[in-house]
């Protein structure tokens, strides 16, 4: 009786473990793992992104990457395509070969955009932000902004006072071209023109940039500037100096190739608007705006040009755009496409929480039943092994 009820208990042994064993297995190969996975990581943006991009249907990808197309943002739908097949997802080849693109083609497609940018500083698209920040990095763009906005004050007109406070301290307080704060100061301000800048986030820079520029002093040295006509170089020519640009080098944030094609378009005395202006700067209220310019220039450093623009839709504080550099800094030029299509959600749990504890849930629940079976086992030895001793 005694062996048959030894023999009840073995089975029962195994059978419980064949369960567990089987559970595990079923486990890893769900959602709730890749849940689990999360919680672990709960507090990395790329970790929360990657889940996110993760649980995207066929059809979402379909969508987001037909409106990139509509855009005409060829890169950042050959991006959407990429996220769908490392996720398993098969997209329709039709669709796929749409997102095809030669760096020659790219080039043709956006020159003209990139040229207008650059001369009137309005963003519509990439290419056209792309030429707004060459501007910018040359300093011809924020003297233009300066001269526009500031003559506004002068005549008592409506200004933009973020333009103007970001315009004035890129000019003032940085040699063009030369470091950080002034591409991040280019993101922010050609995100406020473009209308893309969250509005949170523009009602706190827009305090800072009223207490960084003295009115008067700004008028005294604007009536010592004259801003020239911007000479529109024909098509020929236009394509003749962007021949042998790289536009990686754009996407990436480096300008430094279009210093002599942007000053040959618009040619500004920048030093002079510099001193111009120099006395027209409250240094002491820069603190925030090169928070906010440092971050932005961050993730351009990080993920480029347009993942730093698209942060700018969405970052409503300090916080935010701390968690959008970290997911930048791990997901690449692949960053724009993944707020794209998951906006501000990319950084931030949200309702994944209650996916997170169920996973956690589940796991306490295994580890329970693996901790009872390794009990039984090791009492059922213990048994076995004083029997031995007691009948040697």
């Amino acid at each position: 009786m005694r062996k048959l009820l030894r023999s009840i208990r073995s089975m029962r042994q195994l059978f419980t473990a064949t369960i567990l064993a089987l559970s595990l297995l079923g486990f890893l190969s769900s959602n709730q793992f890749a849940a689990l996975q999360l919680a672990f990581n709960f507090w990395d943006p790329f970790s929360i992104s990657q889940y996110r991009l993760s649980k995207m249907s066929r059809e979402d990808y379909e969508a987001a990457i037909e409106d990139a197309l509509e855009e005409g943002d060829v890169a950042e739908a050959q991006d959407l395509v990429s996220f769908a097949r490392e996720n398993g997802l098969e997209l329709p080849a039709e669709l796929v070969d749409r997102t095809l693109e030669t760096s020659f083609e790219f080039g043709v497609r956006n020159a003209r955009d990139f040229v207008q940018g650059a001369i009137t500083g309005d963003v519509s698209n990439a290419a056209s932000l792309s030429g707004a920040l060459a501007a910018d990095y040359t300093g011809v763009g924020d003297v233009r902004d300066v001269m526009v906005q500031g003559n506004r004050v002068v005549r008592g007109e409506e200004y933009d006072p973020l333009i103007l406070g970001f315009a004035v301290a890129g000019l003032a307080t940085a040699a063009p071209g030369t470091g950080a704060v002034d591409v991040g100061l280019s993101i922010v301000k050609n995100a406020k023109k473009a209308n893309r800048l969250n509005d949170k986030l523009l009602s706190s820079l827009v305090r800072s940039a009223v207490g960084v520029v003295n009115v008067e002093r700004l008028k005294s040295g604007l009536s010592r500037l004259s801003l020239p006509e911007p000479r529109m170089p024909s098509a020929p020519k236009v394509l003749k100096s962007l021949a042998d640009l790289k536009w990686q080098d754009v996407t990436s944030g480096d300008l430094s190739r279009f210093r002599n094609f942007i000053i040959e378009l618009a040619p500004v005395d920048v030093g002079a608007a510099k001193k111009a202006v120099s006395g027209a700067v409250r240094k002491e209220a820069l603190s925030e705006i090169k928070l906010a310019a440092n971050a932005a220039a961050g993730i351009v450093e990080a993920g480029g040009v347009k993942a730093a623009f698209r942060v700018m839709e969405h970052a409503e504080d300090a916080r935010d755009l701390s968690r959008f550099q970290s997911m930048a800094g791990k997901m690449g030029s692949k960053t724009s496409a993944a707020i794209r299509v998951l906006g501000r959600e990319a950084i931030y749990l949200g309702r994944l929480v209650y996916a997170v504890f169920v996973a956690l849930g589940v796991l306490l629940g295994w580890s329970i039943g693996v901790l009872w079976l390794a009990y039984k086992i090791f009492r059922a030895c213990y048994r076995v092994t004083r029997r031995v001793g007691g009948l040697a």
